[in-house]
């Protein structure tokens, strides 16, 4: 190992480790559960970015956040150019990932406005990794009216957009686009994050997002978040810790009306941060990550507390919706 992975090895746990203890614990049946689910901690490492493609490109999981997407986005791509207008404007791809829906949402609207609307890309991500991946990506599509690009480095987890918001605005891109699509929203209070997004989105801004909705009996089938794929990525977490994947167990479980993802220790481990020191012991649980589901009237319903033109979509079978707000 040279020098500088140590020095990201160390920096990995510290970080980490701080943020389990800030958070703090809960006592579940005798033992401690820690939780850290903010979205933009599975986006740490280029280890961490590896391992997020490796579950969006799962088949499984790309027909549903990706190919279906992509259809939605290209069935409804007339009520999303009336949405946004003749204007140019600013692409905020939220948790982009590799660009590639950015990419379908760009084709559409050019297609739609003959070419004349231009467009400044700014994906927004916790990875370097998967921004400059972003923007290889579109800029390897060759969009001809794609004539700038901002890619966003950013610790936070795109609610809070005012800072970024206010800087990109230009007077050749007076307009914010909004993209989070790929089921990011379900990652967060639904309520929380709507209301911060909404307070700092500027009137006639666009919002798109795409996210699984719930068909019938409500926390059903918890066996399939348990599959290996959601493992390879929260992973991560757990070995930035400075855990071996033969000290951990991975599982899930419906817990506070959604879905948790988590980690139980197979033995007992001493740590230590800041001079102090910290026991975990055997049956302590790191919950890494959680996903909240809703049917689509209440999603709906969620979209129009905090957006005056709001629309939703569903696919065929009802069970993933796309929807269009406008501030």
């Amino acid at each position: 190992m040279t020098i500088a992975e140590s020095g990201q090895k160390i920096w990995l746990h510290d970080l980490l480790l701080r943020a389990f203890l800030k958070n703090g614990f809960a006592q579940t049946n005798g033992n401690k559960s820690w939780e850290l689910t903010e979205l933009q901690y599975l986006s740490l490492t280029d280890d961490f970015a590896k391992g997020f493609l490796s579950f969006s490109n799962n088949i499984k999981y790309r027909k549903q956040f990706f190919e279906l997407e992509v259809e939605m986005i290209r069935q409804y791509s007339d009520v999303i150019f009336e949405s946004i207008g003749n204007n140019n404007f600013n692409l905020i791809d939220i948790y982009c990932g590799d660009g590639l829906k950015a990419i379908e949402l760009i084709k559409c609207i050019n297609s739609k406005a003959n070419g004349k609307i231009r467009i400044c890309y700014c994906p927004l991500n916790a990875s370097q990794y998967l921004l400059d991946l972003a923007v290889s990506n579109v800029k390897k599509a060759g969009i001809s009216n794609v004539i700038e690009y901002k890619p966003l480095l950013s610790a936070g987890d795109g609610r809070s957009l005012r800072l970024i918001a206010n800087n990109i605005k230009s007077e050749d891109f007076k307009k914010n686009v909004i993209m989070m699509t790929g089921g990011v929203i379900s990652c967060f209070d639904i309520n929380e994050y709507l209301f911060e997004l909404n307070r700092d989105m500027h009137k006639d801004d666009v919002l798109i997002m795409g996210n699984g909705v719930r068909v019938g009996e409500r926390l059903v089938e918890i066996d399939k978040y348990k599959d290996e794929v959601f493992h390879n990525w929260f992973k991560h977490v757990m070995l930035g810790l400075g855990f071996t994947e033969e000290d951990i167990e991975f599982d899930a479980r419906f817990g506070n009306s959604r879905v948790e993802f988590f980690y139980r220790l197979k033995k007992d481990r001493v740590d230590a941060l800041d001079g102090k020191i910290i026991n975990f012991k055997k049956g302590d649980e790191f919950v890494v990550a959680v996903l909240y589901k809703y049917y689509s009237e209440e999603f709906d319903k969620f979209c129009k507390m905090y957006f005056t033109d709001s629309q939703i979509f569903t696919c065929e079978d009802n069970g993933y919706a796309l929807v269009v707000c406008k501030k």
